[in-house]
């Protein structure tokens, strides 16, 4: 089993995913299991914005709320670990 661990994402899911199918093209393997680890960012609408433990200029909508509504579906199971800057009033449903 492949584990790709990465690590405060703060929202940049696309990218995450993306650069883990470069490297699973590049060097022949497939990733089973995408674990990241703090600041994942959850956030689905600019409401959660209000929400985000974080300074402002932190705040910004990332990849997830793609994810949220199914516009998008990940490529890979990924298991998150919150940080920090999450936007509580909904992290912890996850």
């Amino acid at each position: 089993m492949k584990i790709a661990v990465e690590g405060c994402c703060h929202g940049q899911l696309d990218a995450i995913y993306n650069r883990i199918e470069e490297l699973e093209r590049e060097n022949g393997y497939q990733v089973d299991l995408v674990l990241i680890c703090g600041d994942f960012q959850a956030l689905r609408t600019q409401a959660d914005l209000s929400c985000m433990s974080s300074p402002k200029k932190h705040h910004h909508m990332g990849d997830f709320s793609k994810y949220y509504t199914g516009e998008k579906v990940a490529p890979i199971l990924t298991i998150i670990v919150g940080g920090n800057h999450e936007a509580s009033n909904y992290m912890w449903e996850l």
